[in-house]
């Protein structure tokens, strides 16, 4: 049952692909960078100061770039290339590069497989975002395996926290553990292929501080993090005993150097002999209060289809309310985002597939859809609390091509 406080912030974001905005929301603006392909945004905004991240590609590979509104998403500055090596990056849906940002202070974290190795590499800027240090790789040299679906948080002194799904002790099918995390539970009947989940912590020019968080998670499935104070908490589609998938928190008390065992937000019980690509989003209340979205399987034969559902934990993520369904009944939803404001006002977005069309949807709490953007298919939604409002941020396919499209909502604005 949907608590008071759920049904009191619930945003429910949606943009319509080929129709025009209502009263509510500005006329959304265009990032792209001339002759590439952009796609796969992610947001984070400090007041006014709204910053984007995304992927662009080209003949010379893929690259991460960066722009920057300080009028609450109304305008962006051009785009800044932010990695250093030319085409690193590895980007998609599930794995957008990852950007937090406070004051002048930027990070941006990507995946990058030169030289055929995964890693996850992370550049800073203190000013602003308009220039970029050298990057740097903040997973240790010498791992195999597959590396990626990253996700960053930063805490009110700087210090930058990342996560990632890591698959460096894929042969060790029977180990209790990950090596140095005697912490990380093992979930019996191992695939063959195993992947663990990571964490890292570090301040400017210091070196990362690992921990393992997990053990035998999902592939494929993006992670979540977010922090308060000393508190970290990190979301992922795990691997439950008999080949279930559902979502997991895990918190650590100390600042990322330990984690509690996971503790599954809700028992859908999504016995799946593969990956559904579409993990969790997290946010934090300013009061403390935890909320998760996440996508599952509904339904059976015909009726089977994908929906977002919601849950919060006031509890330190210890307990979970029961989930509440936050998507269409009629639509297949996935890929959802969350962001929370200094007000307590929460926006959830997704995106859908009705009548073979995909769009990102937008709904007030206790109202219909007011908004509508967009002019091709539009998919994987990024959003952020910014003063007053929300900035909302979606890839728009338009023709061969994509391109990034963000609009504001709510008083941000007037």
């Amino acid at each position: 049952m949907r608590t008071a406080a759920f049904r009191r912030k619930i945003v429910l974001a949606a943009l319509l692909t080929g129709a025009c905005a209502k009263p509510g929301a500005d006329r959304p603006v265009t990032l792209e960078v001339p002759g590439r392909t952009s796609a796969h945004v992610s947001l984070a905004a400090d007041g006014n100061r709204v910053a984007a991240a995304w992927a662009a590609t080209g003949v010379t590979g893929t690259d991460v770039f960066f722009a920057l509104s300080g009028d609450a998403g109304r305008t962006f500055s051009s785009p800044t290339r932010v990695n250093d090596v030319n085409g690193d990056a590895n980007a998609n849906g599930e794995q957008p590069p990852r950007v937090v940002m406070r004051g002048s202070q930027v990070d941006v974290l990507w995946v990058s497989k030169t030289g055929g190795v995964a890693t996850i590499r992370a550049a800073a800027s203190s000013d602003g975002g308009s220039t970029f240090g050298p990057a740097r790789t903040i997973t240790p040299s010498g791992v195999g395996g597959a590396r990626g679906w990253e996700s960053a948080a930063l805490s009110d002194d700087g210090t930058v926290h990342a996560v990632w799904l890591d698959g460096r002790n894929a042969s060790a099918l029977h180990a209790p553990h990950a090596p140095g995390a005697p912490h990380a539970p093992h979930a019996p009947g191992a695939p063959p292929m195993r992947q663990d989940i990571y964490h890292a912590v570090w301040r400017a020019n210091e070196p990362p501080a690992e921990t393992a968080v997990a053990t035998d998670v999902c592939f494929c499935c993006k992670t979540a993090i977010a922090t308060r104070g000393v508190d970290v908490y990190v979301a992922w589609r795990h691997l439950f005993p008999g080949g279930v998938r559902d979502i997991a928190v895990a918190r650590s008390t100390d600042g990322g150097l330990t984690f509690s065992s996971p503790v599954r937000v809700s028992a859908d019980n999504w016995k799946l002999d593969a990956c559904p690509d579409d993990g969790p989003a997290m946010a934090l209340d300013p009061d403390g209060t935890l909320h998760v979205v996440w996508p599952t399987l509904v339904g059976v034969g015909r009726d089977a289809h994908i929906a977002i559902f919601g849950a919060e934990s006031r509890d330190g993520g210890a307990t979970f309310t029961p989930r509440v369904r936050v998507s269409d009944p009629a639509a297949a939803a996935s890929h959802p985002r969350i962001a929370t404001s200094a007000a307590g006002t929460e926006a959830i977005v997704w995106d859908e597939i009705v009548n073979g069309a995909r769009r990102v949807r937008m709904r007030e709490a206790g109202t219909e859809p007011v908004l509508t953007f967009g002019s091709g298919a539009a998919g994987y939604p990024a959003v952020a609390a910014a003063s007053g409002g929300f900035v909302l941020a979606w890839t728009e396919q338009r023709g061969e091509r994509s391109l990034i499209r963000t609009t504001v909502v709510g008083e941000a604005q007037r």
